[in-house]
């Protein structure tokens, strides 16, 4: 499940990242931000129980993001 987890965090663009990486944030009271970013994003060590939920987490900031670049293109 980590390589579907950094693969969605390769498809936004970095304002949704910066969101992505605030949601985890709060959801899982973690401060540091280096830490989310290299051991969990881009180590791929996120731990299991938390796995799932940013899958949804990044799922819906990916279709939101989606919809944002939409509405700038009309």
């Amino acid at each position: 499940m980590t390589d579907n987890i950094k693969r969605l965090f390769e498809q936004m663009n970095e304002p949704t990242k910066e969101e992505a990486i605030t949601c985890i944030k709060k959801e899982f009271n973690v401060t540091n931000r280096s830490w989310i970013t290299n051991e969990w994003l881009m180590g791929g060590r996120i731990p299991e129980a938390f796995q799932e939920r940013i899958v949804e987490l990044f799922q819906n900031l990916i279709r939101k993001q989606a919809i944002e670049i939409d509405r700038k293109v009309f």
